[in-house]
C-alpha cells in the first residue's frame, strides 16, 4: 500500500491521507489533561529549542505523529521541544506538514554542533 501511495505523493513519503491511516479512538478529555501534564514536565526538563537554543514560543513535538503512531504519544522518547518559527517547521516537518522527520532529534544536536564550532567575522 506504501508503494501505490508513493506513486501518487512523491513530494514526502510518510504523508499519508487520513482515509489511509490507521485508526484510533482516543477519550479526548483523559488525552488532555494527560498531554497537558506531559508537555509541562518536559518543557521543565528541556526549556529551551534543541535546534537554536531560543526559550520562547516553544512547542512540544512529536517526533512520530500521534495520528501515526497514537501509543507513543506521551513516551517521553518521543518529544522534542522546538521553537514554533523556524526551527518546528523546519527540522520537524521539512517545510511541510505533511511530513514528519524521525531523525529530528540527531539533526538537531548536529546543527547545534555546527553552529557552535563556526567562525563569525565581526563588521566594522
Amino acid at each position: 500500500m506504501q508503494f501505490l501511495v508513493s506513486l501518487f505523493f512523491k513530494f514526502c513519503d510518510t504523508w499519508l491521507p487520513i482515509w489511509l491511516r490507521p485508526r484510533h479512538i482516543l477519550d479526548l478529555r483523559q488525552r488532555a489533561g494527560a498531554w497537558k501534564r506531559v508537555r509541562a514536565e518536559h518543557l521543565a526538563k528541556h526549556p529551551a529549542c534543541e535546534v537554536c537554543g531560543r526559550t520562547t514560543n516553544l512547542t512540544v513535538h512529536h517526533i512520530f505523529p500521534v495520528s501515526i503512531a497514537p501509543e507513543l504519544e506521551l513516551v517521553e522518547n518521543n518529544l522534542i521541544t522546538l521553537c514554533e518559527t523556524p526551527c518546528h517547521f523546519m527540522f520537524g516537518h521539512f517545510f511541510s506538514y505533511h511530513c514528519y522527520n524521525k531523525d529530528v532529534r540527531q539533526m538537531a544536536r548536529n546543527f547545534r554542533a555546527k553552529m557552535s564550532r563556526r567562525k563569525c567575522t565581526k563588521f566594522r
